[in-house]
């Protein structure tokens, strides 16, 4: 029975819970370091790749500057109107100068025969139609230089053409030169000894230019495409991606990089082997295991050293707490430590005196608020108010305006069935502005003056609840005090909108307005009483809803003399 107590209380759960917790954070900061070692691999490697692919778009580059001056040499040296074959002493130097860059060099005449600068090109010198696709790129594109797809040349074997109009000539000729494609793969492999990394180029649809990862792909000769992994070259080549991963046929990953070249639309791709990754984080592995066995002692350690640490304030503490539990609000002796658990049980004792004061606060204003709705329940029937309404009345009746009548008598009894309603229930705005449409309306008669009642609410804020006589006590200190008790006329305009997270209700007056120091008084002095009763005063009003919402709200009086007054009240 005993063990079982001991399993179940906090010592235990603390031992249990450091024990979890410095373990879990010995595991944490290792599998960390793990992932950001093995990020950072990944990362390096990267950018490793990345520097290589760059460093082939650079040769791209620059090789295709040098084959570019080759096709503008012979077209500066064309004199317009003389013999093509002049050009042949000049391209025949221009290919053994250039020799593993071009496989050959020469012009197309209009027939499609050309005249070379190779040796070999007399045996290939008749008419081909292969050359009919660059010949008539060239002469679309008068002012530049066009290339073909990679294709096999019956003279040149795989390569590349690219074709310029010669300049002046009549009938027009294209000055063409073959790329000799196997010097770009052997550059592909000297950048890319390891058995690891593959690189490739390939044009836009998908066929390869130049080398090829046979290490992690299936080649097809006669379309000169491959397939990595079960990405399609062609896939590939469409692809906006700049990195894609997949796996070979024996389930190892492989990451695939591309860039697009700079010259030409070409893409520079290199395939890698993610495997040898894996061999630098198997060592980690160690190093993880014996990590996590120390965390785990000293985890162990750790938390039996906390726990006796803390178990005999925790003991005190819970004695406290159950004194408070049985009704004891006094405060105890404090626990003389100068550490977290002292000032807990200093703050606990200051908690217990707290909470003993807003019991008292909390019975205080209900006693307040109570007598605050007495007063509203006293105060809503005003005497002189029924006085004067009957005598409207008994003034229209003996004046022979019986149609004047019935109207004041429904207005009376809806105000008066409004008003013996318990003061403590809330009612909706829209109900509070139907009993002020009937309290002024008994004013215009009384008076024989026009207030007219002007209404911007927010449709959405006819429900909103609020307080019984919550405006016509508002209304009625405009009536009589800003008209000066009707000897002067003009609109009420009653305002409802939200406004930064508070709904807020205004009711505006033209009238004579007051002092900013009368307008204060009248939220801070208790109003004078009048007789035996008391009128329902703005300062009731602004209680009443601090009291219930807090004191960042209630009523603000704006008024300037003269200028009439604006009471604004203010809701969560």
């Amino acid at each position: 029975m005993r063990g079982t107590k001991w399993l179940s209380g906090l010592s235990f759960k603390l031992f249990l819970l450091c024990l979890l917790f410095v373990s879990g954070v010995v595991t944490g900061v290792t599998r960390l370091a793990y992932t950001y070692i093995y990020q950072e691999l990944r990362s390096n490697n990267e950018f490793y790749v990345r520097q290589m692919l760059s460093k082939v778009d650079q040769y791209l580059t620059l090789s295709s500057s040098s084959i570019l001056s080759q096709l503008y040499a012979v077209n500066s040296y064309y004199t317009p109107g003389t013999a093509l074959e002049n050009l042949k002493p000049l391209m025949n130097q221009l290919l053994e100068m250039n020799q593993g860059l071009i496989k050959n060099i020469y012009v197309i005449r209009p027939d499609l025969s050309i005249i070379g600068g190779s040796p070999l090109t007399v045996v290939y010198e008749d008419p081909r139609e292969e050359r009919r696709v660059f010949y008539e790129q060239a002469l679309a594109d008068r002012a530049g230089v066009s290339y073909t797809g990679p294709y096999a040349s019956s003279s040149s074997g795989w390569t590349v053409t690219m074709s310029k109009l010669l300049k002046g000539s009549d009938p027009p000729a294209v000055i063409a030169l073959d790329l000799d494609l196997s010097l770009f793969e052997s550059t592909l492999l000297d950048l890319s000894r390891s058995d690891l990394i593959n690189m490739a180029i390939m044009d836009s649809s998908g066929k390869v230019i130049a080398a090829f990862p046979t290490q992690y792909g299936k080649f097809d000769h006669g379309t000169h495409t491959t397939v990595i992994g079960g990405i399609t070259s062609a896939e590939l080549a469409r692809s906006g991606e700049a990195s894609l991963t997949t796996k070979n046929e024996e389930g190892k990953p492989l990451s695939i990089l591309k860039l697009s070249a700079s010259r030409f639309e070409w893409s520079i791709i290199s395939v890698n082997d993610e495997t040898r990754l894996a061999e630098p984080l198997r060592r980690l592995n160690t190093y993880y295991w014996v990590l996590l066995l120390a965390g785990l002692f000293l985890s162990a350690g750790v938390a039996w050293v906390v726990t006796r640490y803390i178990r005999k304030p925790l003991r005190f503490l819970r004695t406290q707490m159950t004194m408070v539990k049985q009704g004891n609000m006094t405060a105890g002796t404090a626990l003389k430590r100068r550490d977290e658990f002292g000032e807990l049980s200093r703050t606990f004792n200051q908690m217990i005196r707290r909470i003993a004061d807003l019991l008292q606060d909390r019975e205080e204003d209900y006693e307040k608020r109570r007598q605050l709705e007495i007063q509203v329940l006293q105060s809503q029937i005003n005497p002189h108010f029924l006085y004067n309404t009957l005598g409207s009345i008994s003034n229209v009746i003996g004046l022979g305006q019986y149609d004047k009548a019935d109207p004041i008598i429904v207005a009376l009894i809806r105000i008066l069935e409004y008003g013996i309603a318990d003061a403590a229930q809330k009612v909706t705005l829209e109900e509070e502005i139907r009993n002020v449409r009937d309290f002024i309306y008994i004013q215009n008669t009384r008076y024989n003056k026009e207030f007219p009642l002007i209404e911007e609410i927010e449709p959405e804020l006819y429900s909103f609840p609020v307080f019984r006589m919550l405006l016509q006590p508002i209304v009625e200190n405009s009536l009589f005090h800003g008209y000066c008790g009707g000897r002067m006329q003009g609109e009420v305009r009653i305002r409802a909108f939200r406004e930064e997270q508070r709904t807020v209700v205004e009711v505006v007056d033209h009238g004579v307005g007051m002092a900013p120091e009368t307008a204060q008084m009248l939220l801070t002095l208790e109003k004078k009483h009048e007789g035996t009763r008391r009128r329902i005063g703005l300062r009731n009003i602004h209680q009443r809803i601090q009291l219930y919402y807090g004191l960042q709200y209630g009523l603000t009086i704006a008024s300037i003399p003269g200028g009439g007054t604006c009471v604004r009240a203010e809701f969560p």
